[in-house]
């Protein structure tokens, strides 16, 4: 049996020896976390071993009913909603970075069958390198991530001089630079709540003829920028500014609010209009924003991964000819 708990990981299995001894035998990877199982629910584990050449290389064993009884303990012990915020609060973001790795693997056996009872391969089997997105795409269809990007450390969230990532439902810190990171539940859900929301942007509104997109620049406070990667990147794109096409029942400031939390999950405040860049589809508007709220791990299909960027870097990953006229004004070089 496996056990992933807020206070360690642990293997519990029945060996030879533990037959008649009436006991049973409790791995884990980490010394610390058998300490901790008898600290806080197991008292009667015995003395710790250690066996370099074991897969789990430290053990120890515990009568069988004082285990059920540990068990029952951290049961009755569970008073959060969220195991991977639990996990951080208790044993720190690096360990709760590794169990996110364990939950999107794992996550794969809840997306190998189809809503409505059709049964599809795992993506685990028969798809070596590949996930399923947690949102379905615009048409209500699964959609598979041909090359899903990778979460990096939990560390990088608080340095500003590293690129920072997050995947869909991957894990966050509960704050980056003093701002909480939750999830935002009053998020419009049509048109109509977008414009509703813009009614309250300072921001001047000019008119919205002649635009057909508009993207969004979200500056962090600490300098970094956010940028969203398209779900499976064509054309040598690796990141974007949030943009999204200019409907006939959007304001351009409402759909720089709905694109921003579309592609990253983020609840943003416009500050200004940047620029307009033009091409041969029209008009795209750029509004700088700043983030006051929301989850990057709820972004929407669109995105496989969300960057928390250097300044300096951003000019490296951005390949869409019209986004670096807005790089180039945010630098002051336009």
């Amino acid at each position: 049996m496996w056990l992933i708990t807020p206070i360690g990981f642990f293997s519990v299995v029945q060996k030879a020896a533990d037959v008649s001894r009436g006991t049973l035998t409790v791995r884990a990877r980490v010394r610390s976390d058998l300490e901790a199982l008898r600290a806080h629910c197991l008292p009667g584990l015995e003395e710790i071993e250690e066996a370099t050449h074991s897969d789990y290389r430290f053990r120890a064993a515990a009568p069988r009913a004082d285990v059920a009884a540990a068990m029952a303990a951290l049961v009755a012990g569970i008073h959060y909603n969220n195991f991977k915020a639990e996990v951080a609060r208790v044993q720190g973001p690096e360990r709760a970075h590794w169990y996110q790795k364990v939950w999107e693997i794992l996550y794969r056996l809840q997306t190998s069958v189809q809503a409505g009872g059709g049964v599809r391969q795992s993506a685990a089997v028969a798809l070596p390198g590949k996930a399923w997105h947690p949102r379905n795409d615009a048409q209500g269809r699964p959609l598979l991530l041909l090359q899903p990007s990778v979460p990096t450390a939990p560390s990088t969230w608080q340095d500003p001089t590293q690129e920072a990532r997050v995947v869909p439902d991957g894990w966050m810190p509960g704050r980056v630079n003093d701002v909480v990171v939750s999830h935002w539940k009053q998020a419009p859900q049509d048109d109509a709540g977008w414009n509703a929301l813009a009614d309250d942007v300072t921001v001047a509104a000019p008119t919205n003829e002649g635009i057909a997109t508009v993207g969004v620049v979200i500056l962090e406070a600490d300098g970094r920028v956010w940028l969203s990667v398209p779900s499976n990147p064509q054309g040598g794109y690796h990141a974007t500014f949030p943009s999204i096409a200019l409907s006939s029942g959007l304001s351009a400031a409402a759909a720089a609010l709905k694109a921003s939390h579309l592609a990253t999950g983020l609840h943003v405040r416009l500050r200004r209009e940047l620029l307009d860049v033009s091409g041969a589809a029209g008009v795209r508007r750029f509004y700088l924003a700043e983030r006051v709220g929301g989850h990057p791990a709820d972004m929407g299909w669109v995105a496989q991964a969300v960057l928390l960027t250097p300044l300096i870097a951003v000019e490296e990953l951005l390949r869409d000819t019209q986004d670096l006229p807005a790089l180039e004004a945010l630098l002051g070089r336009s």
